[in-house]
């Protein structure tokens, strides 16, 4: 079984767990289950400490297969060069995945949500920078959020993998700045939306996802509305997307290879070689330094040539408890 084929497997646990009841129960819960959008807010604590306050570069990692699966956190790093230093953490038991930051400073995070009864439902959690405390909780009232983009307005762009109690298809939602309710959904034909990016110069949206199950995919939003425009091209597994600020566009296919796109032409101008695989992504604020994670670890290479340069690791992780989501701060501009 790939990685792709045993994420939707347990996804689907995820989503359809119901109660001793039986099977049965998940169509008859599902609109019940699937509350109001709502937003919530918490008085944020200060900084986690001393180093957090001072880093010049700060790296988040999602942590959600811990034991239990669901007792996930979310590891904080200062970041000096090839060095490390682990200065945080945030609870989090909702799965977090997808997460990126703003010159702010702001964490924003999607969580899949654990289902004890009923279908999982899925959350955005916005953490001002260095707080263990949620500042937003936005709990989207159909859809799973699974990745997010933010614009340097505070929109948020974000990518559903499915309905709340189902299996696909997923959709991208549209949150204005400091809004807790999409402002409108765009759907396209096909199984789960994964990963989610914009262009650094325009309003147009590219997301990766699944067609019918199968492979990879890629389709983009021009201006963030109309119709998906499909790119035509295929590979292993829809994971993360990255926009590298010189029209082409990054996608992880899981199976260990970042596969480059132009933008312009939609042909494949590059591949990436990852270790053990291709997961999540974030650039350093240059775009210089690409982190991945590989179901393993988290690997830190050059770009554009992918050579590897250092590595990132913590008691712990390994094939079976590895970091997911990933973001740096400060973000490219």
């Amino acid at each position: 079984m790939n990685v792709g084929s045993f994420f939707r497997f347990t996804f689907g646990i995820c989503v359809v767990a119901v109660t001793a009841a039986g099977c049965a129960g998940v169509s008859a819960t599902r609109g019940a289950l699937a509350a109001l959008p709502q937003t919530h807010a918490r008085v944020v604590k200060s900084w986690i400490s001393p180093e957090a306050a001072t880093a010049k570069q700060l790296l988040y990692a999602g942590d959600p297969t811990g034991d239990p699966s669901y007792s996930g956190v979310i590891d904080i790093f200062s970041l000096h060069g090839l060095k490390y230093t682990l200065v945080g953490q945030i609870q989090d038991d909702s799965a977090p995945d997808g997460m990126t930051t703003d010159a702010s400073g702001n964490l924003y995070v999607t969580d899949m949500g654990v289902a004890t009864e009923g279908p999982a439902v899925g959350d955005i959690k916005v953490y001002p920078k260095g707080s263990t405390q949620y500042s937003r909780f936005i709990v989207p009232g159909k859809w799973i959020p699974f990745d997010v983009a933010v614009d340097r307005r505070g929109t948020m762009y974000v990518s559903n993998i499915a309905p709340i109690g189902s299996f696909s298809p997923g959709s991208v939602s549209i949150f204005p700045p400091s809004a807790s309710q999409p402002s409108r959904t765009l759907r396209l034909k096909n199984f789960q939306v994964y990963g989610i990016t914009l262009h650094a110069r325009t309003k147009t949206i590219y997301i990766s996802y699944y067609a019918d199950g199968s492979q990879g995919r890629i389709a983009e939003f021009k201006n963030a509305r109309g119709k998906a425009i499909d790119f035509g091209v295929t590979f292993p597994e829809p994971w993360g997307l990255l926009e590298d600020g010189s029209d082409n566009l990054l996608a992880a296919d899981g199976a260990g290879t970042i596969e480059v796109y132009s933008e312009a032409s939609h042909q494949l101008v590059g591949q990436i070689s990852v270790p053990n695989g291709a997961e999540w992504m974030a650039f350093d604020a240059a775009r210089k330094r690409l982190y991945v994670s590989n179901f393993q670890q988290i690997e830190v290479l050059r770009y554009p040539s992918g050579r590897v340069i250092g590595t990132i690791t913590q008691p712990g992780w390994g094939k079976t408890n590895y970091p997911t989501g990933l973001a740096l701060w400060p973000p490219p501009p």
